[in-house]
């Protein structure tokens, strides 16, 4: 199919999937409904009903229970008459004295500064459009949310109160203070806040200010090439380029300049996506065996030092008959680093001619590598917590060890390693007839949302 240029008034009407790139109409989703690219199962958009109200009074309530949930002591265990109270400060303040400086900054950074930032940003971003008023600030706050949102991970520190708990439950008294439960109250909040917003309309609506357009009506044959065989396009092909934030289309004239709606640079293609990839995946893969083999903590008792590495605190849960804790670190902390690595790869050398079928594999896997891999912090919140609540003086105490700083590196990297990789890239080197599935038309797939 030969390259095209797209008027103004054509590709307003038009979105592409960020996964493939396919081109498709814009189309008004209903509410509770979802729309899926039928090349390669990308769920596009998610109408939501009511989404900036929601958004709204779910902000206000998250940052009323925030300072609450960062400064009230936890949890406190008692021993032998010894006891100890922990507060997320404290488990932050303690990686710090001990010299663990990244650490402490990965932790501040995922469990206090940026739930703090998510909810004030929301907060302003639905106050604001609540009251129909459109600053020009407005859409890069949205952008930097979107943007940090993956690294705020208040329900992982959870998860890790929660193993702390269950390992700790058999040699000490347990008491639980209002903070927990303020803590948990914060954690259902911020994932019912990522449930209700609807990127889609929030960008609408600041790109609109609040009008009510329509899109356009786009005939099905618009998007179908001359092939008889019912040839797909994708945006690229039509010299278009994809914002990667907002998902507004606009034409590739403007490439390496910004994104008329958000304000984000327009690259038709994540720039030296491979070559970054390539980088971060070989960093994180030199520190993976000193972040497993190395002691992540290190157990003093009566004087007596034991180190610990990851896989020994999995055995201590298998032993103990905590087989689903076990199952969940070994899940966390070993399987989920090493598969995102390994998938990475499959991906950077997987970007050869294929079929359709294994191309929506590879998507659907890379969008399970980035979904999976902030649950790797799970360890590091563990030892946060063991470190300040069981430090019982010459009886028993538990530090951090070196293997928590290389462990930190490998969760920065992966993650930053999915970020940086395209995957429309793959789809490029498809097969020029870019056929979607048989018997689906180019229209996105309606997907009931519940």
């Amino acid at each position: 199919m030969h390259h095209k240029t797209t008027p103004t008034e054509y590709f307003d009407n038009l979105t592409a999937c960020p996964d493939c790139d396919l081109l498709l109409p814009q189309i008004k989703t209903p509410v509770r409904h979802s729309i899926v690219c039928p090349r390669c199962g990308k769920t596009i958009s998610r109408r939501r009903a009511r989404s900036i109200t929601k958004a709204l009074v779910l902000s206000i309530a998250g940052l009323l229970l925030y300072l609450p949930a960062i400064t009230l002591p936890l949890i406190t265990l008692k021993s032998f008459g010894f006891s100890d109270s922990a507060s997320i400060i404290d488990s932050i303040s303690n990686f710090y004295q001990s010299g663990y400086y990244f650490v402490a900054f990965m932790v501040l950074l995922s469990a206090v500064i940026l739930p703090f930032v998510l909810l004030s940003s929301i907060f302003i971003i639905s106050g604001q459009l609540s009251i129909k008023r459109y600053p020009p600030y407005l859409a890069k706050l949205f952008r930097s949310y979107l943007h940090l949102e993956e690294w705020a991970m208040v329900e992982v520190y959870l998860l890790g109160i929660i193993v702390t708990i269950i390992k700790m439950s058999d040699n000490t008294d347990i008491n639980y203070h209002t903070g927990v439960f303020v803590f948990t109250g914060l954690v259902v909040l911020t994932l019912t806040i990522a449930t209700v917003i609807d990127h889609d309309f929030f960008w609408q609506t600041i790109d609109s200010k609040g009008k009510n357009e329509k899109p356009g009506s786009i005939r099905h044959d618009s998007l179908q090439g001359n092939s008889p065989e019912g040839e797909f396009v994708t945006a690229a092909r039509q010299g278009l380029t994809l914002c990667n934030t907002c998902h507004k289309l606009s034409p590739t004239s403007l490439e390496g300049k910004v994104c008329p709606r958000c304000g984000q640079t327009l690259h038709s293609r994540k720039p030296y996506s491979i070559s970054k990839t390539w980088a971060l995946v070989l960093t994180s893969s030199i520190f993976l065996a000193p972040a497993n083999l190395l002691p992540i903590m290190q157990i003093d008792y009566l004087g007596i030092t034991d180190p610990s590495t990851i896989l020994d605190g999995i055995i201590y849960f298998f032993q103990h008959g905590s087989f689903l804790i076990g199952l969940i670190i070994f899940t966390a902390s070993v399987l989920i680093p090493v598969f995102k690595i390994v998938g990475l790869v499959i991906l950077l050398l997987s970007t050869h001619p294929c079929g359709t079928k294994l191309l929506r594999q590879k998507t659907r896997m890379f969008r399970f590598i980035s979904f999976i891999g902030r649950w790797s912090m799970l360890d590091i919140f563990v030892i946060a917590l063991l470190s300040v609540l069981v430090n019982f003086g010459f009886f028993t105490s538990i530090h951090v060890a070196p293997a928590a700083t290389y462990f930190c590196i490998v969760v920065a990297s992966t993650m930053l390693a999915v970020i940086s990789f395209d995957p429309r890239i793959i789809w490029d080197k498809c097969s020029p007839c870019q056929q979607v599935v048989s018997g689906k038309s180019a229209r996105s797939i309606f997907r009931n949302t519940p």
